[in-house]
C-alpha cells in the first residue's frame, strides 16, 4: 500500500505539532491565531531536471578521469543545452523564460505536439507540405506588404509629425543601407502595423512609437541636402533640430518602456538606438541600451528554439517564429560587432545552437535591390546600378555563421581568461589551428553570388550587405593571425611568413574592395563597421612601415603601402563626419605615423650630423598615447594625401622591443592603466599582466607565440628581412597566390 504524505502548514511543522492541512489556514493556527503558510515542493520538472544533470556529471567525471584533459571553449554557453524545462507559460499562455530555480517558473503542460513549419523536423510528406504552405504564405505576405507600405506610410503620418515626403525618404533610405546589415526589424509586420498604431489599435504588436522615431532618427544622417526636403522657414525648427527632437523624444520614450515588460518593439527600437549611439561615438551608452536588449530577449525566451515553444504555445503563429528568429540572430550578430569595436567580452553567446539558421520568407533574396540616395545631388556623378537580386537572407545567414567564428576567435583568443595558461601548456595553439581550419571552410562553402573574388573584382560592388560580409571576412583573418605575427619569436619561420602575407593579403583585400564600394555608392553610405575593417587594415600597413629596416630604399611594395594607407585613412576621414566615433580611430593612427615620420627625420639629421645624434626620447621609442580629438579642420590639415615619403627608414626594432607595433586592434576600447601606476610597474606589459588589468575586456596587443616545435631559433630580428622581402613588389603579386589558399 502507497502511504502518501500529508500536508502540513510550516508554522506546525515548526511547532511539531499535528495539522490537519486545512485550506487556507489549519485549525490548528485558527485557534492560535497565527499565520498559516504551505510551502511550495519543488515541481517534478525541477527535480528531474536535478536528476538529469547528477547523471550528467557523472558521466563527465568518469569520462576525465579516463581521458587526458582537453582544453576549455569559452564561447560554450550553460544555457545553450537546456530545453523545454527552461521555457515558462503563464495563465494567459504566454512564452518567457524563467529556469527552474526561478519563483516566477510555470511548468509547460504535458502534451505532445509539432512543430508547425520546419521541414527538416517533419518527416512526413504531409507535413513538409505544410511547411512549403507556410513558407509560400510569408513570402506572399511580404510581397503583399512591400506593395502597400505606402498606402501604410500615408495612414501613419501622425506618428512622428513628418510630411509623408520625409517620412518616406527616411524610411526608404533604412530599408537601403540599414536594414540589410543586421535586420533588427521584420519589414512586414512593421509597415503592417504601422497605420494600426496610429489609429490607437492595440493589435499593433510590432511596432512601437519609440521604434518609429528612432529609425527616423538614425536615417537622418544619410540626408546630405536637407533643404530640398526640409525648410526651416516652413517649419519650427531647422533639420537638425528635427533630428535631435527625434532621438530625444525617442530615448524618453525608451526610458519608459524599459519600465515595462518587455517587447519584440522595445528590443529592436534598443538595438537600433545602440547602432546610432556607436556612430556618434556614444560607447558607454551604446552598451548600455544593447545590454538591455539583450536581457530582454533573454526574459522572452528568444534564445530557446522557437520550434520548441511553438509546441506549447498556441499564441504564436508562423509569423511570429519567424520574427523571434531573425531578432535572435540579429542581437547574437551585433554583440559581436559592437564587442569587436569597443574590445569587450561578448554577452549574447547563448541559444546558438538551439535557434535554427533556417528562415522560411526569402522574399529579400528574390527580390530586386536598387540604391536610394534620397535628395543627394552628388548622386548623379555615381554609375548607373542596375536591378540587382539582393540575397538579403543569405548574405544575413553567412554573417550570422561567421560572427560564431568571431565568437571563439574573441572568447578563446582573445578574453583574458584564455591567457591564463604557461607558454608550454597553452591550449590557444589548438585552438588557432581549430579556428583558422574553421575559417577556411566556412569561406570554401560560400555561396558564389556572395564571394568576391580578389582576383576578378567587379567594376560595380554588390549589394553593401554582400560587400560588408567580405570586409567582415577579411578584417576576421587579420584578427585571427595579426597576434601570431606580433609574439612570434621565430620571424623565419614559415608559419609567421604565411600568417603576416595573409595579414598583408586581407589589407590589399580590404584596400580593393573599399574602392569598388566608394566608385559604385560613394563615400557617405559606409557603415560604421565598414569603418572598421578600414581601420584593422590601416593598421596593418602602419605595422609594415614601423618594422622596416634602417638603411633599405623606399621599395615598390613600400609605396603600395603608402598608397593603400592614404586611401584608408582618407576614408575614414571623410566618414568620420557623419560618424564622429571614428575620431578616435583616426587619432591612434595619427599619433603612430607621426611618430615613425618623427624618427625618419631623426634619423636623416643623424646621418647629417653624427656628432649630434638627437636626445629626444620621443624619437626613439614610440607610445600608446592618444591625443584628444582634433576639429574637422585639423583633420584634414592633417591628411597625410601628399606625396609618399622618401626618408630611409630607421631600424626601430632595437629601441622598442618593449613597445606593441601594432596598433591596439579595438580602436573604441577605454583601459585604465590606473593600477600599473598605483603598482609602479609600467613596464608590466606581459600578456598575463596585461589579462589581470583588463578584468572583462579583450587583449587589444595580444601576442601568440605559436611557434613549431623543431624549427630553429635564432635572436628577435626586424621583420622586413625576413618577412617583407617575401612580398610582393605590387599590391598583387605573390602575396595573393598565397592568400587565396586561406
Amino acid at each position: 500500500m502507497v502511504r502518501h504524505q500529508k500536508i502540513v502548514c510550516s508554522t506546525c511543522r515548526r511547532r511539531k505539532s499535528k495539522c490537519d492541512g486545512a485550506s487556507p489556514s489549519c485549525s490548528a493556527c485558527v485557534a492560535s491565531a497565527s499565520p498559516c503558510h504551505y510551502d511550495k515542493s519543488p515541481s517534478l520538472a525541477y527535480v528531474r531536471s536535478l536528476q538529469s544533470r547528477i547523471r550528467e556529471l557523472e558521466r563527465k567525471a568518469t569520462t576525465q578521469a579516463t581521458s587526458p584533459p582537453s582544453s576549455p571553449s569559452f564561447a560554450s554557453s550553460t544555457f545553450s543545452k537546456q530545453g523545454g524545462d527552461s521555457i515558462s507559460l503563464d495563465a494567459l499562455g504566454d512564452v518567457g523564460y524563467h529556469n527552474q530555480t526561478s519563483a516566477i517558473h510555470e511548468d509547460l503542460p504535458q502534451k505532445d505536439a509539432q512543430p508547425l513549419h520546419i521541414a527538416s523536423l517533419l518527416p512526413s510528406s504531409t507535413d513538409k507540405c505544410r511547411a512549403a504552405d507556410i513558407r509560400q504564405g510569408l513570402v506572399a505576405n511580404a510581397a503583399t506588404q512591400k506593395d502597400l507600405e505606402i498606402i501604410n506610410l500615408d495612414a501613419s503620418q501622425s506618428l512622428a509629425n513628418l510630411s509623408n515626403d520625409l517620412a518616406s525618404t527616411l524610411l526608404q533610405l533604412h530599408w537601403c543601407w540599414l536594414h540589410p546589415s543586421f535586420l533588427f526589424v521584420y519589414r512586414p509586420a512593421f509597415t503592417r502595423d504601422m497605420p494600426l498604431l496610429a489609429r490607437g489599435d492595440r493589435s499593433a504588436t510590432h511596432c512601437s512609437s519609440t521604434l518609429v522615431k528612432v529609425l527616423y532618427a538614425h536615417s537622418c544622417r544619410f540626408i546630405r541636402s536637407p533643404d530640398i526636403v526640409w525648410s526651416p522657414s516652413n517649419h519650427s525648427e531647422t533639420f537638425q533640430d528635427l533630428t535631435d527632437r527625434l532621438m530625444a523624444e525617442a530615448k524618453a520614450l525608451l526610458a519608459m518602456e524599459t519600465l515595462n515588460p518587455p517587447t519584440i518593439p522595445t528590443i529592436q527600437a534598443l538595438l537600433q538606438q545602440s547602432a546610432r549611439d556607436v556612430a556618434c561615438g556614444r560607447s558607454s551608452s551604446a552598451w548600455l541600451y544593447s545590454g538591455m536588449a539583450f536581457r530582454m530577449a533573454i526574459d522572452l525566451g528568444l534564445h530557446v528554439s522557437p520550434d520548441k515553444l511553438q509546441q506549447y504555445s498556441t499564441s504564436l503563429s508562423a509569423e511570429d517564429i519567424e520574427i523571434r528568429k531573425r531578432l535572435f540572430w540579429s542581437l547574437y550578430a551585433w554583440d559581436k560587432h559592437i564587442s569587436l569595436y569597443l574590445g569587450r567580452m561578448p554577452n549574447f553567446v547563448m541559444g546558438a545552437e538551439n535557434v535554427s539558421l533556417e528562415f522560411l520568407d526569402d522574399f529579400t533574396d528574390h527580390d530586386p535591390w536598387v540604391p536610394f540616395y534620397g535628395p543627394d545631388p552628388k548622386a548623379a556623378e555615381l554609375p548607373p546600378y542596375p536591378p540587382t537580386p539582393g540575397h538579403v537572407m543569405s548574405c544575413f545567414t553567412e554573417l550570422c555563421k561567421l560572427c560564431k567564428i568571431l565568437t571563439r576567435v574573441m572568447l578563446e583568443l582573445y578574453s583574458s581568461q584564455s591567457a591564463s595558461h604557461s607558454a608550454k601548456s597553452d591550449p590557444r595553439m589548438a585552438l588557432f589551428m581549430e579556428i583558422k581550419k574553421e575559417l577556411q571552410d566556412w569561406h570554401s562553402s560560400l555561396p558564389s553570388f556572395l564571394h568576391i573574388p580578389r582576383n576578378d573584382m567587379p567594376q560595380l560592388s554588390p549589394p553593401p550587405h554582400i560587400t560588408s560580409l567580405n570586409l567582415m571576412y577579411h578584417n576576421t583573418l587579420i584578427l585571427l593571425h595579426r597576434p601570431h605575427v606580433a609574439g612570434g619569436e621565430v620571424p623565419s619561420s614559415a608559419a609567421i611568413r604565411q600568417s603576416w602575407k595573409i595579414c598583408r593579403g586581407a589589407t590589399t583585400a580590404i584596400y580593393d574592395l573599399l574602392k569598388m564600394y566608394i566608385h559604385t555608392f560613394g563615400y557617405h553610405h559606409i557603415t560604421y563597421m565598414n569603418s572598421y575593417c578600414t581601420y584593422m587594415a590601416a593598421t596593418t600597413a602602419v605595422y609594415q612601415l614601423e618594422t622596416s629596416e634602417e638603411g633599405s630604399q623606399p621599395s615598390q611594395s613600400h609605396q603600395a603601402t603608402w598608397t593603400e594607407l592614404k586611401f584608408l585613412l582618407d576614408v575614414l576621414q571623410r566618414t568620420a563626419a557623419a560618424m564622429p566615433g571614428l575620431d578616435r580611430s583616426i587619432e591612434i593612427i595619427r599619433t603612430r605615423i607621426k611618430r615613425i615620420l618623427d624618427r625618419q627625420v631623426s634619423s636623416q639629421l643623424d646621418s647629417l650630423f653624427p656628432g649630434r645624434k638627437s636626445k629626444d626620447p620621443d624619437y626613439a621609442r614610440p607610445t600608446n598615447d592618444i591625443p584628444r580629438p582634433h576639429t574637422e579642420s585639423e583633420r584634414d590639415s592633417s591628411n597625410i594625401s601628399t606625396g609618399c615619403p622618401v626618408y630611409d627608414w630607421g631600424n626601430n626594432m632595437g629601441t622598442v622591443t618593449n613597445e606593441d607595433l601594432w596598433l591596439p586592434a579595438f580602436p573604441a576600447q577605454d583601459i585604465s592603466y590606473g593600477p600599473e601606476v598605483m603598482l609602479d610597474v609600467q613596464d608590466a606589459l606581459s600578456p598575463h599582466t596585461r589579462s589581470a588589468l583588463m578584468g572583462s575586456n579583450l587583449d587589444p596587443q595580444l601576442r601568440l607565440n605559436l611557434s613549431v616545435s623543431g624549427e630553429h631559433t635564432m635572436s628577435y630580428s626586424p621583420f622586413p628581412s625576413s618577412l617583407l622581402g617575401q612580398l610582393p613588389e605590387a599590391p598583387a603579386g605573390d602575396a595573393v597566390a598565397t592568400y587565396q589558399t586561406i
